[in-house]
């Protein structure tokens, strides 16, 4: 490329010699430990420096972008923002542009595509006259005349180039980027639609990401501060090039980041976030105007008001007759923080406050929301409270005097520590993240969490796991009674829904379980965070560091989420659309359409659908699917209004006999339905519950998923029809 950008300027030969002799048969050697190794010859030849390589670039580049300006056609037009004049002539021309260029980095823009056609055809002749070729492979293309709601893989644009003596490429085609996809240029992300939640996910995934890896290390408060300054802050400046996210924005993205920095620096979770940018502030415990104290002769005992010179001052000053009547007047500066209203010294008796002035000072209390719940109706009990601190060192059992204190003077008597109305305040969201418990290590045994079929919580700890059920032994809660004090486990002595059982060697555990829940879904259940894992003989309760106000919502929103549930619009459907490609062969997809579905009134479609497998293990092994529609409240035979059947081949199972037997349901139904299934495998709803599943998106563990390819062919038909679809065992 050198040798043809210097004859391109017409340089002299034995001058176009001399300068190649210049980066031609170089070698080079590497400092090491020990010393610089032998030199060693280049193998490619030339040293393209930074120097040298933009120059080449230039020289190179120059003639192919010179005949683009001068045979612009369909160019993209910048006009500049300006105020419309009726009386003013016609303005000029805006900036008119075809390409972009940096280095080895070519950007072709067209206002159409017969003008991206022509600048195509251009290049590929100027690659024939220098010899070289690009790859089609690597161009993207990116444009707004894709419609808004478009597939997530649209069609391929087939751009018809010119045919001439310099290019044979009659054709090229490229997939364009869809609109809601993002890309990277230059080393900046942008998105084809204009919108920012990529680079705020982005930013998401950075302070999620920073905080898991720091989170186990041992290192201080200073230290994860300076971390965040330098690794993590160049980070986020990078994804956040070309775009601009408003405070609140900002401050939900590195809620993480707050949270670590409270775990590094021993501070209780729900400490105010604003003391953490202003901790100067709160050295002292009274963040008010010394002016507002009303009496000082409970405060001049402590030591460090005595060597306060300007609250000295202020106190004598307020004591004497000489009243500051002007001060008084005067609009007095507000130190509070929206976080930390009510400061501890308002609500506690005096001397109970000046008592325990320095311990209060020590633990980094100083107002009363560090002691509210998260919804702002409660005060916090005294085993949620030491639950929250990082060590238990000087801290019995019983609550401490000065706690008592706060109880009493802001509660309701008698009212499961209900506060009073001035002391309520808006709820501060709760940010608990529990993990699935889906996809855990088999031999990891988990306590978990979910709900029975009366919405209640259940607890208890697993003693095995299959792929789609475990089994459980069941713990009891009165979290439901209880739900601002930390969830307490106890032992279920046995109830009427769960079947007794004792301990044999094929279930060996360090405790004779007494209550077991012998088959339980993974895939509805959520990892419960515990103070102990492993359950002992003499172990008699197990402590979660959190409340059931705390995860109330969690559990219950995790749940909702199996049954999907999509926005669907009112659409009379008369007609049932031609059926999608079937992967289950041609007899299948030619039954979808042998008996056309009957319309509900309220558009609700109900199938019953069946699989069978026969003569396993023999050349005559047979699989076959059937699903039949019926009309809700007609009576079943009566409200037979379709059906259909077929046959499906290779890998033979029952589960994905029935598989198919829904898959073939779900292609005929119309969109935006609804849509129950009644089967009689279990595995089958188990299979589509884990469709809804966020954590179904995994690669690792779709692929695990047994006939993953049919469960993502009907993940497909239910988000594209936007069905929503729920299964029923009979």
């Amino acid at each position: 490329m050198l040798r043809f950008a210097l004859e391109r300027i017409k340089l002299p030969a034995f001058a176009t010699k001399f300068i190649l002799s210049l980066f031609m048969k170089r070698s080079n050697c590497v400092f090491t430990a020990h010393g610089i190794t032998p030199s060693y010859r280049v193998r490619i030849g030339i040293d393209q420096g930074e120097v040298i390589s933009p120059l080449l670039w230039v020289i190179y580049i120059d003639p192919l972008l010179t005949v683009l300006k001068n045979e612009m056609m369909d160019p993209y037009t910048l006009h500049a923002p300006s105020l419309s004049n009726p009386l003013a002539e016609t303005s000029p021309d805006g900036l008119r542009i075809n390409n972009l260029v940096f280095m080895d980095d070519s950007t072709l823009i067209s206002s159409s595509k017969s003008g991206m056609e022509s600048m195509l055809s251009i290049t590929e002749e100027f690659y024939q006259i220098n010899n070289t070729s690009a790859n089609h492979n690597k161009y993207v293309l990116i444009t707004n005349s894709l419609p808004p709601t478009s597939a997530p893989s649209p069609s391929p644009v087939v751009f018809d180039l010119q045919l001439s003596g310099l290019n044979k490429v009659p054709s090229i085609s490229i997939v364009p980027i869809s609109m809601n996809s993002s890309f990277c240029f230059l080393g900046v992300w942008f998105n084809v639609a204009g919108s920012r939640d990529f680079v705020k996910k982005q930013v998401a995934r950075e302070c999620n990401s920073f905080a898991a890896i720091v989170r186990p290390a041992k290192l201080s408060a200073k230290q994860v501060v300076y971390l965040h300054n330098t690794v993590l802050i160049p980070k986020l400046e990078y994804r956040m090039q070309v775009t601009h996210l408003s405070e609140p924005e900002c401050a939900s993205a590195a809620s993480s980041i707050r949270s670590l920095v409270k775990h590094k620096a021993n501070f209780s979770r729900v400490l105010p976030d604003s003391i953490l940018l202003r901790l100067i502030q709160f050295s002292f415990l009274i963040p008010v105007s010394p002016l507002l104290v009303k009496d000082w002769t409970i405060w001049s005992k402590l030591f460090a008001f005595k060597q306060d010179y300007i609250a000295c001052t202020i106190a004598l000053l307020t004591a004497t007759p000489f009243k500051l009547l002007r001060s008084r007047l005067s609009t007095l500066p507000d130190l509070t923080i929206s976080d930390g209203h009510t400061p501890l010294f308002d609500v506690m008796t005096p001397k109970i406050f000046i008592s325990y002035f320095r311990r209060l000072r020590s633990l980094q209390l100083y107002y009363l929301s560090q002691f509210i719940t998260p919804q702002g109706t409660h005060m916090i009990t005294w085993n949620v409270y030491l639950s929250n601190l990082s060590s238990r060192k000087g801290h019995r059992v019983l609550p401490h005097k000065w706690f008592n204190d706060i109880h009493q003077c802001v509660t309701i008597p008698n009212s499961n520590s209900l506060l009073l109305d001035q002391f309520s305040s808006e709820a501060i969201s709760s940010n608990v993240d529990l993990v699935p418990a889906f996809g855990s290590s088999r031999k990891s045994m988990k306590w978990i969490v979910t709900l029975d079929d009366d919405g209640s919580p259940l607890f208890g700890k697993q003693l095995s796991k299959q792929q789609y059920s475990c089994k459980i032994v069941h713990w009891t809660s009165d979290c439901v009674t209880r739900p601002n004090d930390v969830i307490t486990l106890t032992p279920c002595p046995g109830c009427s829904k769960h079947v007794l059982v004792s301990h044999t060697k094929n279930q060996p555990s360090d405790v004779t379980p007494l209550c077991i829940i012998p088959k339980l879904s993974p895939i509805r259940s959520l990892i419960l965070p515990t103070t102990q894992e492993r359950i002992r003989h003499d172990t008699t309760n197990i402590t979660s560091p959190f409340t059931w106000t705390d995860l109330d919502e969690t559990v219950r929103t995790y749940f909702g989420h199996l049954d999907i549930q999509p926005n669907f619009s009112q659409v009379d459907v008369d007609t049932v659309p031609s059926p999608t490609p079937s992967p289950l062969g041609s007899d299948a997809s030619l039954a979808f359409a042998a008996s056309p579905l009957a319309t509900p009134p309220d558009n609700h479609y109900c199938f019953y659908t069946d699989g069978s497998l026969i003569n396993l293990g023999t050349p005559d092994v047979s699989m076959g699917w059937s699903w039949v529609q019926v009309l809700d409240g007609a009576g079943f035979f009566q409200s037979i209004a379709a059906y259909a059947h077929g046959i499906i081949h290779n890998w033979p199972s029952s589960t994905r006999a029935e598989t198919a037997a829904i898959h073939a349901a779900l292609t005929v139904t119309p969109p935006s339905s609804m849509v129950t299934i009644y089967t009689d495998s279990q595995s089958a709803i188990d299979g589509l519950r884990l469709c809804a599943s966020s954590s179904y998106s995994n690669s690792r563990l779709y692929y695990k998923t047994t006939n993953f390819e049919l469960w993502a062919i009907i993940e497909h038909l239910i988000s594209s029809k936007s069905l929503s679809v729920t299964a029923v065992k009979v």
